[in-house]
Order: structure tokens, then C-alpha cells, then sequence
């Protein structure tokens, strides 16, 4: 598969992610929202990095 492709749909996939972990997380942490937003940006980072870092084991 042509990597433009790949880095689009990973980026568009973390950012799905994102936004369901933003919609999720505070009403599974009541309380504590502002540390359910920071775990989410947390996971939607750490995903982006996997996905970027395996795209790029791929073009070596």
C-alpha cells in the first residue's frame, strides 16, 4: 500500500480515537474530567507515535 496512504488513514484513525476517548473517558472517570481529558491526549499521542513509528519501519 502506498504510504501517503497508510499516514493518512493512521492520522485519521488516531483521530477517531481521540475523539471517542473524549466523549468516553469523563463520563467513565466522573469526578476527575480533567484528568480523563489529559489520559485521552495521553492515548491519542502515544497512538500517533505507534502508528507513525511503524509506517516508518515500513519505508526503511
Amino acid at each position: 500500500m502506498n504510504l501517503r496512504v497508510l499516514e493518512v488513514l493512521a492520522a485519521v484513525g488516531c483521530l477517531a480515537l481521540f475523539i471517542v476517548l473524549l466523549v468516553a473517558l469523563p463520563n467513565l472517570i466522573a469526578g476527575i474530567e480533567g484528568f480523563a481529558y489529559i489520559i485521552a491526549l495521553v492515548i491519542f499521542i502515544g497512538a500517533l507515535s505507534i502508528a507513525g513509528y511503524q509506517i516508518d519501519k515500513m519505508a526503511a
